[in-house]
């Protein structure tokens, strides 16, 4: 009893936590490359993509939950919330299409069990796939339900753009700086 007590409120923190931080990036990207914004909610550059990939592959499912809550709560502070369903859609599909690509790959062996033993391909198709899903998705979702604006041919590449540059610049500076924090001290040599 203690145990499940326990794993339900790291679970709770962890989705609070992934919830926090995908606000505070997306805040972050906002204000960095807010001009080079393609429209609302589409950005050329989008580096929140590279963080709800770190976070999923980190932590996983409490992840994928967490930045759902975390793009609710985005959507109702910066954009036209009016439409409710728009706002829901966007949560799901921002939170679980990276968990999705996460577990297709999992399943046909793509790749390891954690970042650090990534190599360069697997992070590039891994983040291709993922880009190309979660812009797919969103302009998918936002045609049927009739967001104004869309326009699937046009609208669905900076977004995959975006999601693909902000995924890989993060990815390889998260891999990077793994490396170099894990990496061991090598004994001086004897002279």
């Amino acid at each position: 009893m203690i145990r499940h007590a326990r794993e339900a409120a790291e679970t709770s923190v962890l989705i609070l936590v992934s919830a926090v931080l995908f606000a505070l990036f997306f805040t972050l990207n906002n204000w960095i490359f807010a001009i080079i914004e393609h429209r609302q909610g589409i950005n050329w550059i989008f580096l929140p993509s590279g963080f709800r990939v770190i976070l999923v592959l980190v932590l996983g499912l409490p992840a994928s939950v967490g930045i759902m809550l975390g793009t609710w709560f985005v959507d109702r502070s910066f954009f036209d919330t009016s439409l409710h369903h728009i706002t829901l859609l966007n949560g799901i599909v921002s939170g679980f299409t990276p968990w999705l690509v996460m577990k297709a790959m999992e399943s046909r062996q793509r790749f390891g069990a954690s970042l650090q033993h990534f190599n360069s391909l697997q992070l590039l198709n891994f983040t291709l796939v993922y880009a190309i899903c979660n812009a797919l998705a969103h302009h998918l979702g936002w045609w049927l339900l009739g967001r104004e604006g869309v326009n699937f041919l046009v609208d669905v590449w900076p977004m995959f753009i975006g999601d693909a540059l902000g995924a890989l610049l993060l990815l390889y500076a998260f891999k990077g700086l793994s490396h170099w924090f894990s990496a061991k001290p090598q004994p001086p040599s004897s002279p």
